[in-house]
This record gives structure tokens, C-alpha cells and sequence, in this order.
């Protein structure tokens, strides 16, 4: 029968346009799960500076949860739901108020409604001082040299970490007038106190700029010696 296409035909000639139409499907809603899961739920972020010596190091990279302080749709940047804020002494990510565009970490000193200062490199939260015990002297290597440092160890109500500052620096001394925090500011400060630009110089952090909570170091390369730290690699960054 010339000139009719026969059904078997018709269908082979559609086979490979099924086929094609299935890979773009599933290409899209993966992208689609990914955007979702990197929007919503968890992304990854990587240290670039030493603000967070001794905790953090440049070149690491960790995971942060985004969805333990609330939900907040593409492009908005206030949150639809608000599910936390951090303990004392968490350590968080943020969006650095002078520019929205850039990611934070720090750690969060102050919470809301709290009054803080610093006398003498003696933090004081609601006229209690944070407990500071030092912990041993050693030197950090940094791209812009070695410092000498000293750290601490640092007690809160709720969490426990190190610390550092300069080995004879006055900047370890830097006061601060006493500060009332809003009701929806945390007050937030990196681990390396000398050498991090932090709440002590632009002020406090809106809830709303909060981004995630860090949970583990999934990855860390050491550009000096050029090789991966394999012991800090699964390392849990949750208050302890």
C-alpha cells in the first residue's frame, strides 16, 4: 500500500523523540531537586580567610544547614517562617549586612535582647563575663605570614570552643561600649579576635540575614603544602 505510513513505522520513528523528551525530564527535575535542595535545605560553603582560626581554616568546607533558622523564598530577603535563633557560642552563616551579596560566618556572642561589652578583651554579656581560660601558645601560618598566638578556650551557658588572639598585641584589648541588642540582632564575633572583621566594627546581625548552621567539614584543602587535611575531613562544627 504505497504512499501510507504503516503504524510499526510511525512508532519507531517516535521512539527516539520519547526517549529524548524523557532524558530532558528527568535532567530538569534533578536540576530543579538540586535548586531546591541547595535553596531550602543544605549548601555548601568555603572558608576563604582566618577569621575563624582556630575553629575554621582556610580552605575548608562545610556543610550548613538552611533551613534551621526558617524558610526563605529565591530572591526575598526576608524569611516566610522563622523556626530558631542560635545558642551562645554557635556558629552561624550569614549575609554580611554592609553587603547582602556575601556570605559570613562568625560566631554568635550576643543574642537578643542582650546587653554586651568589652572591657579589656573581657567579653561581658548581661554583666557576665564569658569564661576564658588559656589554652596553649602556638603559631598559625597564613598567607600573609605566621601569627603568634595564644589560644583560649571559651565557656559558655551552652557551648565550649577555642579561640585565639596576638601574643603581646594591644588589639587584644579592644574595648567596646556596653550594647543593647534588639530583639531580633545577634552579636556576632570570629574565633581569630585580632584579625576578623566582625559586630565589633559594623554593628549587629538582623535574624533576617541569618543563612544556616554549620554542621560538618566535608572537605579542606591546604594550599601551602598543596594536599587535602585529612583529619579534619567529618570534623562536627554543633555547639559542644
Amino acid at each position: 500500500m504505497d504512499g501510507i505510513e504503516q503504524p510499526q513505522a510511525v512508532a519507531a520513528a517516535e521512539k527516539p523523540k520519547r526517549e529524548k523528551q524523557g532524558w530532558v525530564e528527568s535532567i530538569l527535575i534533578a536540576l530543579l531537586l538540586a535548586l531546591a535542595i541547595r535553596h531550602f535545605l543544605i549548601q555548601a560553603y568555603k572558608i576563604p580567610s582566618g577569621s575563624m582560626i582556630p575553629t575554621l581554616l582556610i580552605g575548608d568546607q562545610l556543610i550548613a544547614s538552611k533551613i534551621s533558622y526558617g524558610i526563605r523564598l529565591p530572591f526575598m530577603s526576608t524569611k516566610l517562617a522563622k523556626f530558631a535563633t542560635p545558642t551562645r557560642g554557635e556558629i552561624v552563616v550569614f549575609r554580611y549586612p554592609e553587603d547582602p551579596s556575601k556570605d559570613f560566618i562568625k560566631r554568635a556572642i550576643g543574642l537578643p535582647g542582650d546587653r554586651i561589652k568589652i572591657v579589656e578583651g573581657a567579653i561581658f554579656v548581661n554583666d557576665r563575663e564569658i569564661e576564658r581560660v588559656a589554652v596553649e601558645d602556638t603559631d598559625f601560618n597564613t598567607p600573609g605570614g605566621a601569627i603568634r598566638s595564644r589560644v583560649y578556650r571559651e565557656t559558655t551557658e551552652s557551648c565550649s570552643y577555642h579561640v585565639q588572639y596576638d601574643r603581646g598585641s594591644y588589639h587584644s584589648f579592644w574595648d567596646l561600649p556596653e550594647q543593647q541588642l534588639g530583639d531580633d540582632e545577634i552579636f556576632v564575633m570570629g574565633d581569630n579576635r585580632d584579625h576578623s572583621n566582625d559586630s565589633r566594627f559594623w554593628g549587629p546581625v538582623k535574624l533576617d540575614l541569618l543563612e544556616g548552621r554549620p554542621l560538618v567539614i566535608h572537605f579542606s584543602w591546604n594550599q601551602e603544602a598543596f594536599g587535602v587535611r585529612w583529619p579534619r575531613l567529618g570534623t562536627g562544627l554543633r555547639c559542644s
